[in-house]
């Protein structure tokens, strides 16, 4: 059964990014929910620097067993280099240092990873100058600090409530920085874990019911953090948020584009994307090896606001926020989906 998955994958998913003469490099992507932004800006990178590539696209589908499939699948194909998508996979892929198995690892592979929210804190890397190993990538995550104060600059707040996944090392180590940083800013942080299924997953009716039970208490903020199992349901979170009337804050900015968040200081996907494909340009091309090559973080940031969601909840931003931001106007904005 596992061989049929793979092999539909790999047959509907594998192209060549264009035509070229020579002979083009070969990249296996392995994503956990799906192309992105972060995969398009890597895609058009690559294409606009004119570098051959054919890609390989195995999806795990937020499915820990899928994602350990494709991960053997990268070790059988031996391509060029390996573009990973996040932290979970990230890990199942190259392993956490001093827990790395060559059989069950990829470790003579060169990877560049993306959307990683904290590289160090997740055990991927120890320093970000040097990964000293076969990988490098880019981090995405604004410092929580900085999220903060924008968040009051919006509204004063003095409690949030925060949805995380126990599954995603993402949410965890933005629970803990959380809750390190809450005093800060005098304000108190509520957590609401996400209820797992009998395979150990987050699942709909777990949020479902923690969404109930976080809004019940009725905190001035909900926080959705870097978490692709809640990034991909945020539909669920601020449709709920936005009824009782208590606004969103979000660490990406897809649930603000296109579920109606309120707002959030970001980093685009797309730019981000587009950075790791320098840096796998800098394997292929240059042929620097990636423990040579730093991992990096985006320099700017976007204090994005849908003015949507604004109207709705009658919560606008203050003029001296209206000058930085991104205002962002979609027609439906909690329908829209990626």
């Amino acid at each position: 059964m596992r061989r049929l998955i793979l092999s539909s994958l790999l047959l509907c998913c594998s192209a060549p990014l264009f035509a070229s003469p020579g002979k083009p490099y070969k990249i296996m992507m392995l994503l956990y929910r799906g192309t992105t932004d972060a995969e398009k800006g890597f895609m058009a990178y690559l294409h606009r620097r004119k570098i051959p590539v054919k890609f390989t696209i195995c999806d795990g589908q937020a499915d820990n067993g899928k994602i350990a499939a494709c991960v053997q699948t990268a070790k059988t194909l031996q391509p060029d280099l390996i573009y990973s998508f996040g932290t979970t996979v990230t890990a199942e892929l190259v392993g956490l240092q001093g827990q790395v198995k060559p059989g069950l690892h990829v470790t003579d592979i060169p990877v560049v990873f993306d959307i990683v929210a904290d590289p160090i804190g997740a055990r991927l890397i120890s320093d970000m100058k040097s990964s000293g190993r076969n990988l490098t990538g880019v981090s995405h995550l604004v410092p929580l600090a900085a999220q903060m104060k924008a968040l009051q600059s919006m509204r004063g707040t003095r409690h949030i409530g925060v949805l995380y996944n126990p599954q995603e090392k993402n949410s965890l180590l933005a629970v803990q920085e959380l809750e390190r940083i809450a005093p800060q800013f005098d304000m108190s942080v509520q957590l609401k874990p996400v209820a797992l299924d009998r395979n150990n997953n987050p699942s709909a009716d777990g949020l479902h019911k923690a969404v109930k039970e976080l809004l019940a208490n009725k905190p001035q903020f909900v926080y959705i953090p870097s978490d692709s199992f809640l990034i991909k349901n945020a539909k669920t979170v601020v449709q709920a948020a936005n009824l009782a009337g208590i606004p969103v804050f979000a660490a990406t900015e897809a649930p603000i584009r296109n579920d109606g968040a309120l707002l959030g200081l970001v980093s685009n996907y797309f730019n981000v994307g587009e950075f790791a494909g320098y840096k796998a340009e800098q394997i292929l091309v240059k042929k620097i090896p990636p423990s040579q090559i730093p991992v990096d973080v985006l320099h700017r940031f976007t204090y994005l606001v849908n003015m949507t969601t604004a109207k709705k909840l009658r919560i606008y931003p203050p003029a001296a926020i209206l000058k930085i931001a991104e205002a962002i106007m979609p027609l439906d904005a909690i329908d829209a989906r990626e």
